[in-house]
């Protein structure tokens, strides 16, 4: 089963919201540059995959159309914005915060985790990159502020996944980071 990004609007009061289209599935907590106007449409823009050179929106869309006939899936981490659909995002300013899943962030090398005072920046891809010192050559840089883990493992009969300690669960278990944007021109 296919697992996506999550993303909470933890402080974007006074971000506007703005809506855009995708040629590809573009999860939640993904990071999108502006490539335009989207054919057809007067307020839809088309989405592009930012990089340093770019503002970047974040992507927070509703959580809706995902299949509720199980409990398990339920969870946010099971949806997408498919493409083709338009989805909202979030202008980034400075000082506002959001957290995101984890696994929205490429972290620094294998070995380095994602961490408190590590830096975030467009870089290619949907997801953010982090990097350790702060750049100066980007337009949109995010600072790591937490990351915690949320949710919890509840027992799941063989259908859950069996991990060693507590045999056959659904884990809920997610990693979030919260970023705080530093600039975002």
């Amino acid at each position: 089963m296919a697992k996506h990004g999550i993303a909470e609007s933890t402080k974007l009061h006074g971000c506007m919201n703005i809506s855009f289209v995708a040629t590809e599935d573009v999860d939640n907590g993904s990071i999108v540059a502006n490539g335009g106007l989207a054919d057809g449409h007067t307020d839809v823009y088309s989405a592009k995959k930012p990089t340093k050179e770019d503002k970047v929106y974040i992507v927070i869309h509703s959580v809706y159309g995902y299949d509720e006939r199980l409990e398990e899936e339920k969870n946010e981490d099971n949806y997408t914005n498919k493409a083709g659909r338009i989805f909202r995002t979030y202008e980034l300013k400075s000082d506002r915060k959001f957290r995101v899943s984890s696994d929205m962030i490429t972290p620094v090398d294998d070995s380095t985790p994602v961490e408190p005072g590590q830096y975030v920046v467009a870089n290619g891809s949907y997801k953010m990159s982090a990097v350790t010192a702060e750049p100066t050559d980007a337009k949109f840089v995010g600072i790591v502020e937490t990351v915690e883990e949320t949710g919890f493992p509840y027992f799941g009969s063989s259908k859950g996944v069996k991990t060693s300690e507590m045999g056959y669960v659904f884990d809920t278990r997610i990693v979030k980071v919260k970023i705080r944007v530093i600039k975002n021109d």
